[in-house]
């Protein structure tokens, strides 16, 4: 049973962050728009690209020349693009596996089983937390780290406790069918355990098109991923006073 909850958790997280080896990993807040990047550390700013690739860091504007200038403003650019995809995405994903669990769980438990309630419930409470760690509002798009780490964590433990004792109370009240039904008549602890195999299957089969789906779309964002990532990288290199300040883990 342990695997089954494994399962269902990796197939979320999977569409969370993950598709072809592909992490979205902040080390810092985030606000982005169509005139500026501003990265902090909670209240301080740590470094602004403002439109025209000006750039300053704790505050002092940075000396660039027009190549640099140019490099800062397609990265800063780039990850204006990414994080409202990204933002999309987790909040996809929040629906897509809302509706997907509601369903598999349904066809294996009943709709009225613990399993349906507690992953509802669970999923709602993941909801709050990412809307509480991200915002967006008149084209700026804000993600803190912090908030996010938290959600990362205890959605882990939570999600994963949560339903491994829905999965637990269903399959005990499912058992107890199957073991009256061994008690009346062969025939009917037959059917039982065919209808049990069934149901699993069909959990099995929306738990899986529900991954594919997630991760068809985690891939196009993974893309543009990996760019920001070379971006960023080469303008460290170029521009030695954003060193040691990198956005993404790599």
């Amino acid at each position: 049973m342990k695997y089954l909850t494994v399962l269902v958790f990796g197939l979320f997280i999977s569409a969370l962050a993950t598709a072809s080896e592909c992490t979205i990993d902040l080390q810092y807040d985030i606000e982005v728009s169509s005139k500026a990047l501003r990265v902090s550390d909670q209240t301080e700013t740590i470094y602004e690209i403002r439109q025209g690739g000006w750039l300053s860091v704790k505050g002092e504007p940075v000396e660039l020349d027009d190549e640099q200038r140019a490099l800062a403003e397609e990265y800063a650019g780039e990850v204006a693009a990414l994080v409202p995809q990204w933002m999309e995405l987790v909040s996809t994903a929040l629906t897509v596996a809302e509706k997907s669990l509601k369903v598999a769980f349904s066809a294996a438990f009943g709709e009225e089983s613990e399993a349906v309630a507690k992953s509802g419930e669970a999923l709602a409470s993941a909801r709050e937390r990412f809307e509480a760690s991200s915002s967006a509002e008149d084209g700026v798009y804000s993600i803190s780290v912090f908030a996010l780490n938290d959600l990362d964590g205890a959605f882990d433990e939570e999600f994963s406790e949560d339903i491994e004792d829905a999965i637990m109370a269903s399959l005990g009240s499912i058992f107890i069918e199957i073991g009256k039904a061994l008690i009346s008549s062969d025939s009917d602890f037959d059917e039982s355990m065919e209808s049990f195999g069934n149901r699993m299957d069909l959990m099995g089969e929306e738990l899986e098109s529900m991954s594919d789906g997630l991760e068809e779309t985690a891939e196009e964002l993974c893309d543009g991923m990996r760019k920001v990532q070379k971006l960023e990288r080469k303008l460290m290199k170029e521009v030695p006073e954003l060193a040691g300040y990198q956005l993404f883990a790599t």
